[in-house]
């Protein structure tokens, strides 16, 4: 009887898809690169994260949608959904899943960086990145993409809410757009400068940074 309890506590608290997101978060993060198998340097070819070069979808998968969107969905689920009807429901999270998109433009763009610089050392270890697989130039477009595009979504949520019935409040969708000027020398250096290799280290970082300004905004 005290097992089924416990049985039935669990499927009760415990969510399979936050388990799922947070299992397999775990699994990426120290299988990448960790571990006795590293997926970014064992040739599973499409299995392999880093070899297949699909580590820019996974940091937007996991560091833009799963960490923007988690927190809301078990908010949502767990604490709001006995208040609010299904349609409000899916607003909610609908709304979460679309702020999240510039967060994950702004990670992704973080280790757009990284390979960027690594680019070169990445050949000789068998990692595919993008920059590897498409070349420099592809990878400084897809980070003006990455960066310029996370700006134009808070004019895009600026132009949904004036639309909605929170208008009052559209303004505060403009606010990311302040950190625009920590943006620019990234963009200089990285997308239109000349830089390369150890150079792009403070771009890295750089990014970073920007990232958790405009998050804060």
């Amino acid at each position: 009887e005290d097992s089924s309890n416990a049985i039935g506590m669990i499927g009760e608290h415990y969510d399979p898809i936050m388990i799922f997101t947070v299992l397999s978060s775990l699994f990426n993060a120290v299988a990448y690169t960790g571990g006795p198998f590293p997926l970014g340097y064992i040739g599973l070819g499409d299995l392999s994260i880093g070899y297949s070069g699909l580590g820019d979808l996974f940091v937007f998968l996991y560091f833009g949608i799963a960490a923007t969107v988690g927190a809301p969905y078990l908010y949502v689920t767990k604490v709001a959904a006995p208040c609010l009807g299904q349609q409000q429901l899916r607003k909610l999270l609908y709304l979460s899943f679309l702020y999240s998109i510039p967060i994950g433009f702004l990670a992704t763009a973080i280790i757009v960086v990284n390979n960027l610089r690594d680019r070169h050392t990445d050949i000789e270890a068998g990692k595919k990145t993008m920059a590897v697989r498409f070349g420099g130039t592809f990878a400084k477009t897809e980070y003006f993409v990455l960066v310029v595009g996370s700006y134009g979504f808070c004019i895009y949520f600026w132009i949904l809410e004036r639309g909605g019935s929170s208008a009052a409040k559209a303004w505060t969708s403009l606010l990311p757009l302040l950190s625009f000027p920590l943006a620019i020398p990234q963009l200089k250096a990285v997308a239109f400068g000349g830089k390369d290799g150890q150079a792009l280290n403070e771009h890295v970082g750089g990014t970073a940074k920007l990232q958790m300004i405009y998050c804060i905004l």
